[in-house]
């Protein structure tokens, strides 16, 4: 009796705190509030969870330490699941985010596109009918994804494909533009420098000249 009495106590504990954060996330992200960069997104979850955790600790619970300890663990792990849901419902906001999807499968269309048209041209004709399969699979997915998107219906397809193109996005697009960005900025940083130099050396020649 005792004990159910005490589970039921830090149980209730725990439902008042994950409400105390809850309602202080909706305040931050939730409903029609604007996109919150994500960093600033987790300082805000960091803060609201030591309130929360406070002010488990703070309600009178019977059981001992090592009881409440158990439920406070529980608070913890509901409270990252719902700020896992609440970084969904925040990149929801992004259109960018939102966009990253079609953005994806419209990279992989041209690169196969491109690629189908080279390997075409040199005669290697298994390697672009294999980029022309890859190209029509990208284009029925952007297909279904848009139709999902408008209907609401086959949500779980959706799902996939974004799931597909934000591991193709992250392992693929994401470092191979990073790496050409790289490069330009090494490039441009190392034509600066020549150009210095060599108006440098211009310089010194027309003094000595002079």
């Amino acid at each position: 009796m005792l004990q159910a009495t005490a589970e039921a106590n830090n149980l209730a504990a725990v439902a008042g705190a994950r409400e105390i954060y809850c309602k202080s996330m909706e305040q931050v992200c939730g409903g029609d509030k604007p996109y919150i960069a994500p960093s600033d997104l987790e300082r805000k979850h960091l803060d609201l969870k030591e309130v929360a955790i406070k002010q488990f600790r703070s309600v009178k619970k019977m059981g001992g330490d090592e009881f409440c300890h158990r439920y406070q663990d529980q608070l913890e792990a509901e409270i990252e699941e719902t700020y896992a849901n609440f970084i969904k419902h925040n990149d929801g906001k992004n259109i960018f985010y939102a966009a990253r999807t079609p953005a994806t499968l419209f990279a992989v269309m041209f690169a196969m596109y491109i690629i189908s048209g080279l390997t075409g041209f040199i005669g290697l004709n298994s390697i672009a009918v294999l980029c022309n399969l890859i190209m029509g699979l990208a284009l029925t997915s952007l297909c279904t994804w848009a139709y999902v998107k408008y209907s609401g219906e086959f949500r779980e397809i959706g799902t996939v494909i974004d799931q597909i193109a934000e591991t193709l996005w992250e392992q693929v697009l994401k470092p191979l533009g990073d790496n050409l960005m790289e490069e330009n900025i090494r490039q441009s940083v190392t034509n600066s420098i020549k150009a210095g130099l060599t108006d440098q050396v211009s310089h010194h020649a027309r003094l000595k000249t002079d």
